[in-house]
């Protein structure tokens, strides 16, 4: 099998002169922009317009002789930007782009993804990122062909989906994250544990929040006791961000935070500023509280949800921290339901009863 052509990309050319410059690679071709190493910006628009004009759509409603690259087109257009986190959806697709850009439509059957998901585990990813791209695919092939009334359903053959590991916080080692925290200087990220477990706030959420009342982003409103998960203004989604009493082991953390902050906007925060990312802090917090790489940010919405069914003990207790953490009852029970078996009790001691007795 021939290796597929890799897209147009931006390369870093040393000149004569020395300076070096942006190029655009297509193949074979090369394309100058001009731009030196500092203005990646510029030469990133360039290569943008440099694909727009390359780019024509196949106006035939032949799957045979439609390109994938036009459902991938199509996709990236009028169905990512809808979504709360587009930056992954388009890294799945741009994974797609090297293996299937330049086959048609009809191409797509289960031999020619089985040959995608060689390829890509050949390239080091895990079985469950090979998996999420030919869902991508699959998803931007029917969207178009339904939108343009192609007569063709796109059937993939997808990696066996991976067996997930469901990590939670014992007590003993959310204490010793928070104190690890502590020690390093990494308040934010303490500050962050210590949502995360009480809440089961998803940790872009937590990033967000303010002390203040905002339409883009959820805030803390320490006087009605009330933590809003999500901005007014802002789109409602799957993942469901309902607003929630404020837990009395949490509140006076916040407001001692509060405190401390003065006109500081945001709780989670870094000298005051905002933070894109915890990656680096929380990685080495982790390291000092001696716990396991599998420990990542959403382990604390893991933390929260089996903290609180180990304590519920009625159908309505169980529906209610569904309602608090977001998600269904059905998603509770199926995904934390083992830490809890007394909600099967009554199932069981039915079974066991003769009946009349």
């Amino acid at each position: 099998m021939p290796r597929p052509r890799k897209p147009a990309r931006l390369e870093l050319r040393k000149q004569k002169g020395g300076a070096s410059v942006w190029v655009i690679r297509d193949g074979p071709t090369y394309r100058r922009t001009g731009c030196t190493r500092e203005q990646l910006e510029e030469a990133e628009k360039q290569l943008s317009d440099y694909n727009a004009e390359k780019y024509r759509p196949s106006d035939s409603n032949d799957p045979r002789a439609v390109p994938v690259a036009d459902a991938l087109n199509f996709y990236v257009t009028h169905h990512i930007p809808t979504l709360a986190n587009p930056k992954n959806e388009a890294y799945f697709v741009s994974a797609l782009v090297p293996f299937w850009s330049e086959k048609t439509i009809s191409s797509l059957n289960k031999s020619s993804s089985k040959a995608y998901t060689t390829e890509r585990l050949a390239q080091g990813v895990k079985t469950g990122t090979a998996r999420r791209e030919l869902k991508a695919l699959q998803s931007a092939v029917n969207m178009y062909c339904a939108d343009r009334e192609i007569p063709f359903v796109c059937r993939l053959e997808m990696p066996p989906a991976g067996e997930s590991r469901l990590r939670w916080l014992s007590r003993s080692e959310a204490a010793r994250f928070i104190h690890a925290a502590r020690r390093r200087g990494n308040h934010h990220v303490a500050r962050m544990i210590l949502i995360g477990i009480y809440t089961g706030t998803r940790s872009t959420a937590i990033r967000s929040l303010r002390w203040v009342n905002s339409i883009d982003s959820g805030y803390v409103d320490l006087k009605n006791g009330i933590l809003y998960r999500k901005g007014a203004a802002e789109r409602t989604t799957t993942k469901k961000r309902p607003s929630i009493p404020i837990p009395d082991r949490l509140r006076p953390h916040l407001e001692r935070w509060q405190r401390l902050d003065g006109n500081c906007t945001h709780v989670i925060h870094r000298d005051g500023q905002p933070l894109k990312s915890v990656k680096k802090a929380w990685v080495k917090t982790r390291e000092a509280a001696e716990l396991d790489p599998e420990v990542i940010p959403h382990v604390l919405r893991h933390t929260a949800a089996s903290w609180g069914i180990q304590n519920v003990t009625t159908t309505q207790e169980l529906q209610g921290l569904a309602n608090y953490l977001g998600m269904s009852l059905k998603m509770l029970l199926d995904v934390y339901g083992h830490l809890n078996p007394t909600h099967h009790q009554a199932a069981s001691n039915a079974i066991g009863r003769r009946p009349g007795a």
